[in-house]
């Protein structure tokens, strides 16, 4: 192979070279979105398994609700031809003010639910998975009051919780991050220069829940 051969085979080469380097990479963007939707794919027979599962339990559920309150109703019809009424009337009694004690329950959760989810509007969460980690947290801590109110479990409001848990900054991983305005000059939550009083929701969640636990939360 002379000279001229080899320098033909090393510029081949670096051309070559060359062209990878140049060639486009491909697209983040694309790449997610090809692979997101080869595991919907994939994921879809599971999904539609589980869906099926789920809602032969929920007719099993059902169907064995109605079974038991058909044997319910047949103890206290059989309690009445044997001429027992007193006990069929305690026992239909029973089955009623259990009946009414479930409904009222729902309604209480469907209301208490119905706040939360009012007072998380408006907040710029990551994702919906996002949002039902956070309505999960909140519903955890709530309690009723006295007044048969919905409250945190340290007597703050439904409303002033939700503030405190969104700008608490162990929930940060909840929300999307904030632009940046680039200023620098902005005031920072934990500065104090001017020594004046801070606003209740310039202090993290903790803080906030003990002065309430304290007593020591402005009135409303």
């Amino acid at each position: 192979m002379t000279d001229q051969d080899n320098q033909n085979l090393g510029d081949g080469n670096q051309d070559s070279n060359d062209a990878k380097k140049n060639a486009p990479k491909p697209d983040g963007d694309l790449v997610e979105k090809l692979v997101k939707e080869r595991l919907d794919e994939n994921l879809k027979p599971i999904k539609e398994k589980l869906d099926s599962a789920f809602q032969a339990r929920d007719e099993a559920l059902k169907k064995v609700a109605e079974f038991e309150k058909r044997e319910r109703q047949a103890e206290i019809d059989r309690l009445k031809q044997e001429g027992k009424e007193r006990e069929a009337f305690e026992k239909q009694l029973a089955e009623e003010r259990a009946a009414r004690e479930a409904l009222e329950k729902e309604n209480l959760e469907l209301s208490r639910n119905n706040e939360v989810r009012a007072s998380l509007t408006g907040l710029d969460f990551r994702s919906e998975k996002a949002v039902e980690m956070a309505f999960k947290e909140i519903v955890g801590q709530l309690v009723r009051n006295e007044q048969g109110t919905w409250v945190h479990r340290s007597g703050v409001s439904v409303k002033d919780f939700v503030k405190t848990f969104a700008e608490d900054d162990d929930n940060n991983f909840l929300f999307k991050v904030k632009a940046s305005s680039g200023s620098g000059s902005g005031s920072s939550k934990g500065s104090g220069g001017s020594g004046g009083k801070k606003s209740i929701f310039d202090l993290p969640q903790s803080e906030v829940l003990k002065l309430a636990a304290e007593g020591k939360l402005p009135k409303r």
